[in-house]
């Protein structure tokens, strides 16, 4: 190549398409391909790379990616719901993209360097004015309490939400627009989604992103190939995190899905990339955590998800697996090994340094350092009381780590039947309200989306709970278990919640008022005079505040006194308003 060559490559002018950008917020600068990549998604033949200058003289180190843009429409705008079909149009030309976000003002100067195919060469810098703005910063473990989260500002959060995993059929993201709203308006604010998919049984359709039931968002898949990535199906969540933002809801990515390393998959396996059979490094599913390929093409995924999502604030937490210990012969040790290197790995170049998570039973894994938030799943039959299960399954498999945690997957076994039993969606409301009070950092993200929640339209549950939550800083006490000093009356009565020395939030629950026996649901009578004494308060004068957790409102405020004795009954004695269900109460010291 000639010297004038050489400087036409080097004098490339990269484009800022976000001009006006606050703190936190998303700049973006586009970056023409300098040289024809022959894999954009292999780091070894093609990489692009930003520092970005701050104005404190900070510097941070951003990967770029290869961008395809598209446009959406429907298909067939007169169907509803799933039954819609959602087609992508390639708009404009593939090109790098840089993406980042900065948590100062001022301006800041951004160099891309390149290497492509044997060539290199650096652009012309450009120059980020970042104005003042109000978002609170990316989440961490609270430096107050590492059980609980908050953002980099000290402003406490709180999870409350569910699994939105993928969308039906192909609606695509048409689906998201649909549900996103609902959960927003209802004051949830977060999700979980997949870089899964599903696919047919059929094994003769080379199955892609769309191709079965349900889809997320995966990069590689049969379609593709292996180490080559849907752009299409990137350009998705880009779609719904967007969404996310402008709805100020949070959002954790699962990279991993146990399904497709499972042998009993007869359509998985056989499809899996990775696959010998299919020219790629693994013999046996469980080569994919030893074998040194295979952790390499991992991290080129992680890369180009850090690069192309990570300098979002909404985007809670990375997922490395969903639901590893269901993998056919696992070995916890490797499993060890493979999270601590992609831990590190993720660290190393996330320089926003999200969260990380995993799921969902293995010890080992959620002991690791590199493991900041413990995640576990939790079923149930309906014949179970929903609460006192999440209870103790949180006792059993989350709380001894000291960590954040919640469980990412819960729900009731038998979705469809509880559907036509519970069409009020009393599990999902006493699983929340249970999981919410347990000391976790957010509820249980119920997992049927789909067939439960959505169909019953149960998000009305969500808006009691945050209007409760509302103001509450988790983070600013070291909270225990509220204790009781004398049976409840009537003694059927279950109380779950937390207590500091000021203050308590507790859900007083009737299991027998909404139960299932044999299949069929049965209802018990309103409570008209139920009592408890609860313990864990200080001596002083306090407001008991009644909570309708149907309707979110507060119904009456009791005054009451904490005086410890030694007699039988000693502690706070509270006489709930007549409910039926539950009943919620947050006590609070009176003010003079």
């Amino acid at each position: 190549m000639t010297t004038f060559a050489l400087l036409l490559l080097a004098a490339i002018q990269p484009l800022l398409l976000t001009p006006e950008v606050k703190q936190f917020e998303r700049v973006e600068i586009e970056l023409p391909s300098p040289v024809r990549p022959s894999n954009p998604f292999d780091p070894n033949v093609a990489v692009v790379d930003a520092e970005v200058f701050m104005p404190s003289g900070k510097k941070i180190s951003v990967p770029g990616f290869w961008y395809q843009g598209y446009t959406r429409r429907l298909v067939n705008p007169e169907a509803v719901g799933v039954n819609r079909v959602e087609e992508l149009t390639a708009a404009g030309a593939p090109a790098w993209r840089i993406r980042f976000a900065s948590p100062e003002t001022g301006r800041h100067r951004v160099t891309v360097n390149w290497a492509i195919d044997g060539k290199r060469g650096s652009a012309a810098p450009v120059f980020v004015d970042i104005k003042a703005g109000s978002r609170p910063g990316f989440l961490r473990a609270s430096r107050r309490n590492p059980r609980f989260l908050e953002h980099e500002s000290g402003q406490s959060f709180f999870a409350i939400g569910e699994n939105l995993c993928g969308y039906e059929k192909r609606e695509g993201t048409y689906y998201f627009d649909r549900i996103l709203p609902k959960l927003a308006s209802n004051g949830a604010n977060y999700v979980r989604l997949w870089q899964e998919y599903y696919v047919p049984k059929d094994l003769s359709i080379v199955a892609g992103a769309g191709d079965g039931d349900f889809t997320g968002f995966p990069l590689e898949t049969q379609a593709t190939g292996l180490g080559r990535y849907d752009l299409a199906s990137a350009w998705r969540l880009d779609q719904v995190t967007g969404e996310c933002e402008r709805l100020d809801i949070y959002y954790q990515v699962a990279f991993e899905m146990t399904v497709w390393w499972q042998t009993r998959q007869k359509h998985r396996w056989p499809r899996n990339p990775y696959n010998a059979a299919n020219g790629g490094p693994c013999v046996k599913p469980e080569d994919y955590f030893t074998n040194p390929v295979a952790r390499e093409l991992v991290k080129r995924r992680l890369r180009y998800s850090v690069a192309r999502w990570g300098w979002s604030m909404h985007l809670a937490a990375w997922e490395l697996w969903n639901e590893v210990d269901n993998n056919e012969h696992f070995d916890p040790a490797a499993n060890e090994a493979w999270h601590r290197e992609m831990g590190r790995y993720l660290r190393s170049i996330d320089p926003w340094q999200h969260l990380i998570t995993t799921s969902w039973r293995d010890s080992r894994m959620f002991a690791l350092p590199e493991i900041d938030i413990v995640q576990a799943h939790s079923y149930w039959d309906a014949e179970y009381d929903a609460a006192q299960y999440a209870l103790q399954d949180t006792d059993h498999l989350m709380r001894p780590y000291g960590k954040p945690f919640f469980f990412g997957e819960q729900g009731i076994g038998n979705a469809p039947a509880a559907a036509q039993t519970d069409t009020e969606g009393r599990h999902f409301h006493d699983a929340m309200w249970a999981s919410a009070l347990s000391g976790a950092a957010g509820t249980g993200l119920y997992w049927w989306w789909h067939n439960y929640v959505e169909p019953l339209n149960l998000y009305y549950h969500y808006r009691p709970l945050a209007a409760f939550l509302k103001g509450e800083d988790m983070a600013a006490r070291t909270w225990a278990r509220a204790g009781l000093s004398r049976p409840n009356q009537p003694v059927t009565l279950d109380v779950h919640g937390l207590s500091a020395p000021d203050r308590m939030l507790l859900w007083i629950h009737d299991p027998l008022a909404f139960r299932v026996e044999g299949g069929k649901p049965l209802r018990g009578p309103e409570q008209q005079a139920a009592s408890v004494n609860v313990t864990g308060l200080a001596d002083g004068e306090y407001v008991i505040e009644w909570w309708d957790t149907l309707r979110g409102e507060v119904l009456r405020r009791d005054p009451a006194s904490v005086r410890k004795s030694r007699h039988f009954g000693y502690g706070l004695e509270m006489k709930p308003p007549p409910f039926w269900g539950d009943i919620a109460a947050r006590v609070i010291p009176r003010q003079d």
